[in-house]
């Protein structure tokens, strides 16, 4: 009951922060939304008591909540330090990811932080297609919790998998205004690369070289 209560306040919440911020922070109806979030934790609970692993949902919320401490406390230890960045290990990692990166960047323009997990490789692009598309489904189905106890989902535009077009990307945001997560998009990509297919999810706020005041060659 203490869980359900505070489920529906937190909800209670985001409808007020909506308010504030103009019509594109959306709430869903307050009893879909506590029943989402319920879903969510009994089921990340069972895989944790069964795996000792977190829920897809629960990972993405992890990493999106330490965004703002330029992800701090989910780098692990450093895996490549090359040029103007290095790569750290994450410490939480999505089920069935083959690896999950943080890329700390350190130039004089561009100074953030990205989060990446490769989670697919596969030499047929229907089956690549296919996983491409329920990753992306599983991402509209995550969600972040802000320090005020408001909760808002990933929203974005699905773009279709096409086997002629060696690259193709969907970018979810938050559609909240805080400006911690101003910068902040979630990007899965289907990647054809040495006769396989690969699928990543980039979690990032780092600039365009134009938006920086670098120059684009």
């Amino acid at each position: 009951m203490k869980t359900y209560i505070t489920l529906i306040l937190a909800v209670a919440a985001s409808y007020s922060l909506s308010a504030q911020t103009g019509p594109q922070a959306k709430s869903e109806p307050l009893a879909d939304a506590a029943a989402r979030m319920d879903s969510v934790q009994r089921a990340d609970s069972s895989l944790r008591a069964r795996t000792g692993t977190r829920s897809f949902p629960v990972v993405i919320e992890t990493v999106l909540q330490d965004f703002p401490n330029n992800l701090r406390n989910i780098t692990g230890e450093l895996v490549l330090a090359q040029g103007e960045f290095e790569n750290y290990a994450s410490i939480v990692e999505l089920p069935g990811a083959e690896h999950c990166t943080i890329t700390r960047y350190h130039s004089y323009d561009d100074t953030t932080v990205s989060w990446q997990a490769k989670m697919y490789s596969s030499d047929d692009f229907g089956k690549a297609a296919h996983e491409y598309h329920e990753l992306y489904r599983q991402l509209e189905r995550c969600y972040v919790r802000l320090v005020d106890g408001s909760v808002f989902y990933l929203q974005g535009a699905w773009e279709p998998a096409r086997e002629e077009a060696p690259f193709t990307t969907s970018t979810l945001r938050l559609n909240t205004g805080d400006p911690r997560y101003k910068e902040v998009k979630v990007e899965i990509e289907l990647v054809y690369l040495l006769a396989d297919w690969g699928i990543n999810i980039n979690i990032i706020t780092k600039k365009r070289d134009d938006e920086v005041g670098g120059k684009v060659e």
